[in-house]
């Protein structure tokens, strides 16, 4: 045998070579498209909620719903490329409302500020209150007390550190306690 080769089992592998991964390894790392989850059942299972976390970021039904289908349409555009759908589709939601609630921003310095709709949810004290927080921190508290998720997952979605996730909700906590009381 030439120096830099060594024996692995039955066969000679050179020292530079990789061995390779054994079948069972290979087969568990690829997905059955039996299994695989389709764009119909993720909009099945997802629309609604998703509709539910734009209106309470955007106090407006009919918009949140088209930044929802929006967001769907950039789901399936990518749907062969994504590794987590339901994770995109949600950065897309959050970055969709954000985006409209930049539009309106600019609006209400241009024209003035413009009237709300908050009877959508039933929520009259919680939207005005909500509505209070910077678009960022909206999102936090709406990601975090009404879709419950983790702080590594809202970091995910709004792109910052979990520890900025950690005061962002602190500091939105404190907020809405302050328009609340008031």
């Amino acid at each position: 045998m030439p120096s830099g080769n060594r024996l692995v089992g039955s066969a000679v592998v050179g020292s530079m070579e990789r061995i390779a991964e054994p079948p069972l390894v290979l087969a568990l790392t690829i997905l059955d498209p039996l299994t695989a989850p389709t764009f119909e059942a993720l909009y099945a299972s997802d629309y609604q909620p998703l509709v539910r976390l734009a209106v309470l970021m955007l106090d407006e039904r009919g918009r949140a719903e088209e930044v929802v289908q929006d967001s769907f349409a950039k789901v399936y555009e990518r749907w062969a490329n994504l590794d987590n759908p339901a994770g995109y589709l949600r950065t897309c939601v959050v970055n969709g409302c954000r985006e409209v609630l930049r539009r309106r921003r600019l609006a209400y310095w241009r024209q003035g500020p413009q009237t709300a709709t908050f009877s959508v949810l039933g929520a009259d004290d919680l939207l005005p209150a909500l509505s209070c927080l910077a678009p960022k921190r909206r999102a936090a508290v709406v990601l975090r007390y009404y879709l419950d998720l983790s702080e590594a997952e809202i970091a995910d979605t709004l792109g910052i550190r979990p520890g900025t996730v950690k005061s962002m909700l602190h500091r939105s906590m404190a907020q809405l306690r302050e328009v609340i009381e008031r």
